[in-house]
């Protein structure tokens, strides 16, 4: 009996070994991916920490010279996630939507971003340009969403089954950065999504949304003049690369929620004073900022 229990005793040692060999093994294989995604983590959780703290945005790409646009989706989500602790989504945002912009900021596509509750506004809202490290304004349109997306979208023609109506849109963004920022660096920092203004609903058939022009207002003065082919050259298109996009990067897009398919023509700086933004068959919408 001694004896088969020291035997036992024998096989469980070199089981454990065993054991021990292959998850040393394998656990090594595993640590390398969970050590990148350990740095991408932290570079959220910087994001975030200046956000609570109301300072200027850091800069991704200081930390990390070789951050590429994946990575910055990455460290996008870790940000948006933290930030859905205490909020919630609205809807989601196309940016840097012109060949200019991306050539700028040295990307070869648009870039994609959350919009939080906490941002949304409606009416004829005062915004507190206080709130705001860099006050931009853009001029947009929208697209309400009607049914649960979860699987890219085919074409436009499949697109139209999920969207219930149209409405303009004002995009506040806040490009406040700490430095020199690059195109990774604004994908990262969410697209620089802060607020945003939701104007009256329309239906959307019968509509041809690529020639609908905007005129943008301060003080009665013209600032901006837009049209909707201004966004990647057709709204339809800008909100089907949307949509796979977010898709892609594993967020679901709900019903009531909104996409905005970027500036047209491109964002101004916000400045004091009382804005109309005329966007034509979609209507007309206000605002102050002080």
């Amino acid at each position: 009996m001694a004896r088969t229990r020291a035997g036992n005793r024998s096989v469980s040692i070199w089981a454990l070994i065993g054991i021990l060999f292959i998850t040393g093994v394998f656990g090594l294989v595993m640590f390398l991916p969970a050590a990148y995604a350990e740095d991408e983590v932290e570079l959220g959780n910087i994001l975030m920490k200046a956000h609570k703290a109301n300072q200027r945005i850091p800069v991704a790409s200081s930390y990390n010279p070789n951050l590429d646009v994946e990575g910055a989706y990455r460290i996008q989500k870790v940000y948006a996630q933290q930030r859905l602790s205490q909020d919630q989504i609205a809807g989601f945002k196309g940016g840097l939507c012109s060949k200019a912009a991306q050539a700028r900021f040295g990307l070869n596509a648009p870039a994609a971003g959350v919009l939080f509750a906490s941002g949304k506004n409606t009416g004829s809202p005062i915004i507190e340009k206080s709130a705001f490290k860099t006050l931009l304004i853009e001029t947009e349109i929208g697209f309400m969403v009607a049914k649960p997306i979860t699987q890219p979208l085919k074409d436009v023609c499949e697109l139209y089954r999920y969207i219930e109506t149209v409405m303009p849109a004002i995009e506040l963004p806040d490009a406040g950065f700490a430095g020199k920022a690059r195109g990774v660096d604004i994908i990262a920092a969410n697209v620089l999504a802060a607020q945003f203004i939701a104007g009256k609903e329309t239906e959307f058939r019968g509509l041809d949304l690529n020639n609908i022009f905007v005129t943008l207002t301060l003080d009665g003065e013209v600032v901006n003049i837009g049209r909707g082919t201004d966004a990647m050259g057709d709204q339809w298109k800008a909100a089907l690369w949307l949509i796979n996009t977010i898709v892609k990067q594993g967020w679901k897009i709900e019903p009531g929620q909104i996409l905005i398919t970027g500036a047209l023509p491109k964002a101004i700086l916000g400045k004091p004073g009382k804005y109309v933004a005329d966007f034509q068959r979609l209507g007309k919408m206000s605002f102050e900022v002080k």
